[in-house]
């Protein structure tokens, strides 16, 4: 009876870790990443439909930052006409504070915009 005990009280750890790692990861995620990228390369970090958006994005040089929908990520990707819920164009650095992200399937794509390779950085937090 007491092994019986020990096996189902680890079972339910094993099960509340589980749920709260889920819970932080999905309603507190947070994504930190840097790196070196060519001319015209794409980063994207899928958002949380419904949620706010905190962070920045920061680079040695000129980039690009939108918050698209997939289905626009692949046109702009392709050279086609494409829409945005928000962009900033030409810039060094993206400072994004509270941004609402509307339900739906919405990325952020960072562009470098410079003739070779530069730094990136990005930090964002998305909460539901």
């Amino acid at each position: 009876m007491k092994k019986v005990s020990i096996i189902l009280l680890t079972i339910g750890l094993v099960v509340a870790i589980s749920a709260g790692t889920y819970y932080l990861v999905t309603h507190y995620g947070t994504i930190t990443y840097q790196w070196k990228t060519n001319l015209n390369d794409y980063k994207e970090y899928g958002l949380l439909g419904d949620s706010t958006l905190n962070g920045y994005v920061r680079a040695d040089g000129e980039i690009s930052v939108y918050i698209i929908t997939k289905d626009d990520f692949k046109k702009l990707k392709d050279g086609e006409p494409f829409d945005y819920y928000r962009a900033w164009e030409h810039v060094k650095s993206v400072e994004l504070k509270d941004v609402k992200i509307p339900k739906g399937d919405y990325v952020l794509v960072v562009k470098n915009e410079e003739n070779g390779m530069q730094w990136i950085s990005v930090k964002l937090v998305d909460k539901k």
